[in-house]
């Protein structure tokens, strides 16, 4: 039977439209954008960037070649980032070969699978079954979680809580694994890296099988700080944050922002002006800008320090200093040989006196020792910040410390004092929200000293530091001199004050 005119015309078209589509996953985007979304499409540059360099990988992971590399992407939320890579991307790939295996994953499983359906609406669409009518879903395999192509191909859906036991994939596609509504949790942190590293082991074949991290920064040893510290895994990052930093990578993309921005539509000054006022310091920073810990600090700001000359503050004052310890278990510092962050807890040591309602901190550091090695330590490095018969060492009793206190205290001299609110005291948030006024007020100065900029980054850092025994040691330093709510400075000298004035 001979095709009338405009059949064969429809026949052109869709062949057109199937050599488009397939040559460019970013044409295959725009074709297939309103199938899943109502809203008008609002593009953007990035947006092609990301289907472009999606695209690149695809060759590998169909030809099964060597992988070039794994990718993780940092982007703002609203950047049409799971739209591209949880579900339009498997649509695409399975109409060049749909015997592709993909595990896909969100931090949560409604949204895996929510995902996972979008990408069954493209598929099971009659304008995809008239383009590529090859890609048939089998119709014993077709569960919200799990669907299988009668080529051989197959979709796990899965979520941070979830596994993937059983499955391999040729792709792996990771959408924020770890919830954002608790980036301050260690154990949903930790909690998204295991289930990371378990899908990493989910491949077909080791150097084929790509993996996918795409999430905002949520802290200093998120899921992205993970897999950028791992020597033996080569990955490329691109770090696309709302404004314009340092933190764009790669590096030659900042040419592409207009103004400073992004997006000028979607995420134009107006809007993320707004965001700043809604999200907060860090929130605004780790979710538009990408970085973990922002610049100017977060509950307490870098510019409410002052630092003295250490030497000519000593030659003039005369005080007891006192010694605060949070002592940890490990001995051996476990760094990230990329992010150079130590992976475990160290000891946290601070040395500090207090002069007319003034906190000087002469010392700060972190150590990592076994008990015998901490002990002979501690008397050593209080002695060298002048200890006295009127100074204390005041070591909160968790961890090591209730032994470290004993030990010392039995075979030294030193006035070993236990932290007793250590074990009773508010969240850390609470601690270092109560003692902020005090240290914007000005009553905590630093000593100069090479540990400046760490402590700095410990307590400004706060709650996406890599370690918070800084914050601890200072919120017990401010109770220690200045009380809950600053009574101490109602001492005998301000008393005495008071009368001469009257």
């Amino acid at each position: 039977m001979n095709l009338t005119d405009n059949e064969q015309l429809k026949q052109t078209f869709i062949q057109i439209e199937r050599e488009a589509t397939t040559e460019s996953f970013y044409e295959f985007f725009l074709s297939f954008w309103s199938t899943i979304v109502q809203e008008e499409l609002k593009d953007n540059w990035h947006i092609k960037y990301l289907c472009d360099e999606l695209q690149y990988l695809s060759k590998f992971i169909i030809e099964r070649k060597k992988k070039p590399y794994d990718l993780v992407i940092n982007v703002p939320p609203g950047s049409t980032k799971t739209t591209i890579v949880l579900q339009m991307y498997p649509a695409w790939i399975w109409a060049i070969d749909p015997s592709i295996r993909i595990i896909s994953s969100s931090h949560g499983h409604d949204l895996s699978e929510n995902s996972a359906n979008k990408s069954k609406d493209i598929i099971t669409s009659k304008r995809y079954q008239a383009l590529f009518p090859h890609v048939r879903l089998r119709r014993d395999s077709k569960a919200k979680s799990k669907y299988a192509t009668t080529a051989g191909g197959n979709r796990h859906t899965t979520s941070t809580n979830g596994s993937a036991t059983g499955d391999h994939a040729h792709l792996k596609l990771m959408d924020d694994l770890q919830d954002i509504t608790k980036s301050a949790s260690k154990a949903n942190r930790e909690a998204a890296i295991s289930h990371m590293k378990m899908l990493f082991t989910r491949e077909v074949e080791k150097d084929n099988s790509i993996n996918i991290l795409i999430m905002q920064r949520l802290h200093e040893l998120d899921c992205t700080a993970y897999i950028l510290s791992l020597s033996n895994r080569k990955v490329k990052h691109i770090c696309l944050p709302a404004e314009e930093s340092d933190a764009i990578k790669p590096p030659e993309l900042r040419k592409h922002y207009i103004n400073g921005l992004l997006d000028p539509i979607r995420m134009s000054d107006e809007i993320l002006a707004h965001k700043k006022q809604e999200l907060g310091t860090y929130g605004y920073n780790s979710q538009f800008q990408q970085e973990a810990t922002p610049p100017e600090g977060g509950i307490i700001k870098r510019n409410w320090f002052a630092i003295l000359e250490k030497e000519l503050f000593v030659s003039r004052h005369e005080s007891p200093v006192h010694f605060f310890i949070d002592t940890a278990y490990e001995k051996k510092k476990n760094v990230n040989k990329k992010t150079k962050e130590a992976k475990n807890d160290p000891t946290g040591l601070l040395a500090c006196s207090f002069i007319k309602g003034i906190v000087y901190i002469y010392d700060y550091r972190e150590v990592y020792m076994e008990l015998p090695d901490l002990c002979k330590f501690i008397p050593k490095w209080a002695r060298s910040y002048g200890y006295t018969s009127r100074s204390t060492i005041r070591i909160e009793p968790k961890a090591s410390g209730k032994s470290t206190a004993q030990t010392i205290r039995q075979f030294t001299s030193l006035n070993v004092v236990e932290i007793l609110d250590a074990n009773t005291k508010d969240s850390k948030e609470t601690e270092l929200t109560n003692a902020a006024p005090a240290i914007e007020a000005g009553r905590v100065t630093l000593l100069e000293g090479q540990w400046n900029v760490d402590f700095l980054d410990r307590i400004c850092g706060f709650p996406n530091a890599a370690h918070d025994e800084a914050v601890d040691l200072l919120c017990y330093a401010k109770k220690f001199f200045l009380g809950d709510d600053n009574s101490a400075l109602v001492d005998d000298a301000f008393e005495k004050a008071m009368k001469l004035l009257s």
